[in-house]
């Protein structure tokens, strides 16, 4: 909280690096560079069958005709450098033709692979967002499905009914003023962003919002323009690889651009997915011990304050803002109180919602201090019941024992001499009922938990 204190008292510029360099580290962590590969390959096994099922689309409906110029025009220009832009739609062009001489059964697998690459895009975005559930999959087929047929043809619309207005704007007033110049200008750079953002939206089997994803996708697309220019200035002024490879140069070349494409695609979902921890402060994501035991307690009681709402319980968003829990953190503990019956999950991907089951004046707290705390039934444990009997009284006395207490003389003796006022203490937790996870919703002090926790510790 200190970080995040500190920088909202940066200037503007400052805290754009600063949050560039959060996200940057999450993406270090996240292996873009290695998945930007992997999707690198499968784009290039798949671009000129998914080029050829666009083409095929476009050339069954004529009327779609100045659509695919449109759209021709605007990959040559806005996602590609100069250098190569042409001969690479040139090359696409030639494959795809080849391509739709093919068979029926050519054409199954030309567009399995068009789809197996989007396929493979779904997984990298869903692990960006630490998404462990995909969509079923005959679910994402037909997202996919209507992503590769409708996607190119709403795009070149776009982009045709955008130049036929630039068009007719010259034949009204004459010479364009300069600001319309400039805005339409931008008209590559704003369909590029919108079109990650929807990306980020879509793909992940997760409710994001769209602030974020605009976010991600705007920064994403604005990087992606300034590295076309640099890549294009690399080209045209080092011709290192037209040097070495000659007429195969275009080649590397556009391996080269689209990796680089990937991984700025990459950055910008992991700023997207980046910035809800941001909002809520969670700077520093390495865990700590015992956190996982502090949230579990903290979300059985907002869950048990919810538990006569209609509908029941609290959706994961609205869970995890309120507890300022990052989504990763909350699945996490969530699970683990599934898994022993505490709580359960209610609905699907953005219908997601999560519920108290259990009846807190029953439910023992000894399986979640199994769960997040000290596994009391592991061998070692059971070989010498003292070493829980030494952690339970060590948390009870607040740090308080020494190990000379424990380590010295007669170890039975000092354990039993500090095992009756922590059993005393115990009793009286047990008796404002602190052994179960109703303590937290009734608002038990942070001695009382210690206490009652102690006592499931030190039965065993």
């Amino acid at each position: 909280m200190a970080r995040v204190r500190a920088l909202r008292h940066t200037s503007w510029g400052r805290r754009v690096v600063q949050l560039l360099g959060f996200a940057a580290a999450r993406a270090s962590e996240e292996r873009i560079a290695q998945v930007a590969a992997s999707l690198t390959f499968t784009t290039v096994l798949s671009l000129v069958p998914l080029f050829a099922v666009v083409l095929a689309l476009f050339t069954a409906f004529p009327l779609f005709e100045q659509f695919r110029t449109a759209l021709e025009q605007y990959l040559v220009t806005s996602l590609m450098p100069p250098a190569i832009a042409e001969s690479i739609m040139g090359y696409l062009n030639q494959f795809a033709s080849a391509a739709s001489r093919l068979t029926a059964i050519g054409g199954i697998f030309l567009v399995i692979t068009s789809v197996s690459l989007m396929l493979t895009i779904d997984k990298a975005l869903n692990e960006i967002w630490h998404v462990h559930k995909a969509r079923p999959f005959s679910q994402r087929i037909l997202v996919y499905w209507a992503a590769l047929t409708l996607g190119p043809v709403l795009l070149g619309a776009s982009l045709w009914i955008s130049g036929f207005l630039a068009r007719e704007s010259l034949g009204l007033v004459g010479d364009v003023s300069p600001v319309i110049g400039v805005l339409l200008s931008f008209l590559p750079l704003v369909l590029t962003g919108f079109g990650f953002a929807a990306l980020f939206v879509v793909v992940p089997n997760r409710q994001i919002p769209w602030g974020d994803a605009l976010t991600g996708g705007f920064t994403a697309a604005a990087v992606l323009e300034l590295m076309k220019a640099g890549f294009a200035f690399y080209v045209t002024r080092f011709p290192t690889y037209t040097m070495l490879y000659g007429a195969f140069a275009t080649l590397p070349i556009f391996l080269l651009w689209v990796y680089l494409s990937w991984l700025v695609t990459l950055f910008g979902a992991t700023l997207a997915a980046s910035l809800p921890m941001i909002r809520i402060g969670r700077w520093d994501r390495s865990p700590r011990a015992g956190s996982a035991f502090i949230d579990a307690m903290r979300i059985l009681k907002a869950l048990s304050t919810e538990r006569g709402s209609v509908p029941p319980g609290l959706a994961t968003t609205v869970l995890g803002t309120r507890l300022r829990l990052n989504h990763d953190e909350l699945v996490v503990v969530l699970d683990t109180l599934q898994s022993i019956g505490y709580v359960a999950r209610l609905g699907e991907g953005h219908k997601e919602r999560w519920a108290l089951v259990c009846d807190p004046q029953q439910a023992a707290l000894g399986p979640l201090i199994d769960a997040l705390l000290i596994d009391r039934g592991q061998p070692t444990v059971r070989e010498d019941p003292r070493l829980l009997a030494a952690a339970a009284l060590a948390w009870q006395a607040d740090g308080t024992v020494c190990l000379a207490e424990l380590l010295d003389g007669d170890v039975d003796d000092n354990v039993a001499a500090l095992r009756d006022p922590a059993m005393r203490a115990a009793e009286e937790a047990e008796a404002d009922s602190v052994n179960t996870p109703d303590a937290m919703a009734a608002g038990v002090s942070g001695g009382a938990l210690a206490a009652g926790a102690a006592a499931v510790i030190l039965r065993g």
